[in-house]
C-alpha cells in the first residue's frame, strides 16, 4: 500500500493519481478515479442529470448521489464495472432488461468493457422520479415506453437475411429497442449501420445492442 504524504489516504498503486483532499462533491469523486474511468463516469453523470434536471447532487454512502425528496439514484466506480443503485424495487421491475448484467439486490453492474446503456439509466431515473412523485401505487410497473411499429425496410431486411425467426425469439423489449434505435438515427448512413449491427447480432445470437446476451433456453 502507498500512502499519499499530503492527504494521508492509502492506495494500492504507488503515486496513484487521485483527488488530494476530502471528497465532498460528485466532481471531486470523478476526479479521484483512474483516468480511463473518468469519461465513463462523466457520461453516466450527464445522463442522470439530463433525466433528472431538478435533482440535487451530493455524496451519500461515499457515492455520487442524486436527491429529489429522497435519494433518487447512486452510482460508483469499481474495479471492473460501474455500479448503478436505483433501489430494490427498480431492480425487480426492470429484471427483464437486466439479463445481460450482473446484479445484486439493489445494484446493477455495468461492465467497463462494454458500452454504457444510457437508455437503461434514463429509464431507471424516470421510474424513480415517478415513484417519488406518485407513491407506492405505481411501484409495481415501470413508466410506459414508446412502442415502435415494424417499418417495412426492417421487415424486408429480416426476411432477406432469413433472420425473422431469430428476431421473433428475442424478448419484446429487445425487439422494440432495436427498432427505436434504428429509427432515431438522423442520417441514412447511420440508420443502415445500426440495421446491419442488429442483423449481425441476431445472426450470432450472443449480443444485444453491443452487450453480451445469453438467451435463456426454454424448457
Amino acid at each position: 500500500m502507498w500512502q499519499c504524504p499530503k492527504c494521508k489516504r492509502e492506495f494500492q498503486k504507488e503515486n496513484q493519481n487521485h483527488f488530494c483532499g476530502q471528497i465532498e462533491t460528485v466532481d471531486d469523486y470523478i476526479a479521484d478515479q483512474p483516468a480511463e474511468v473518468r469519461p465513463l463516469l462523466q457520461s453516466v453523470h450527464k445522463t442522470i442529470r439530463m433525466a433528472a434536471p431538478n435533482a440535487t447532487e451530493k455524496m451519500a454512502w461515499r457515492m455520487p448521489t442524486f436527491w429529489q425528496g429522497e435519494n433518487l439514484i447512486h452510482f460508483a466506480a469499481f474495479k471492473n464495472h460501474i455500479g448503478i443503485f436505483p433501489g430494490t424495487e427498480a431492480i425487480i421491475t426492470f429484471a427483464h432488461r437486466l439479463a445481460a448484467f450482473n446484479t445484486t439486490k439493489s445494484s446493477i453492474h455495468l461492465p467497463l468493457s462494454k458500452p454504457i446503456d444510457h437508455r437503461l439509466i434514463t429509464d431507471l431515473v424516470q421510474y424513480r422520479l415517478e415513484q417519488i412523485a406518485n407513491g407506492p401505487s405505481i411501484r409495481s410497473k415501470p413508466p410506459a415506453r414508446k412502442r415502435y411499429p415494424m417499418p417495412e425496410f426492417i421487415s424486408a431486411a429480416l426476411e432477406k437475411n432469413n433472420l425473422r425467426e431469430q428476431y421473433d425469439a428475442r424478448p419484446p423489449y429487445q425487439q422494440n429497442d432495436y427498432i427505436g434505435w434504428i429509427l432515431r438515427a438522423k442520417r441514412e448512413e447511420t440508420r443502415q449501420k445500426r440495421l446491419t449491427q442488429m442483423l449481425t447480432e441476431l445472426q450470432t445470437g450472443d449480443a444485444y445492442m453491443g452487450m453480451t446476451y445469453n438467451a435463456k433456453t426454454k424448457k
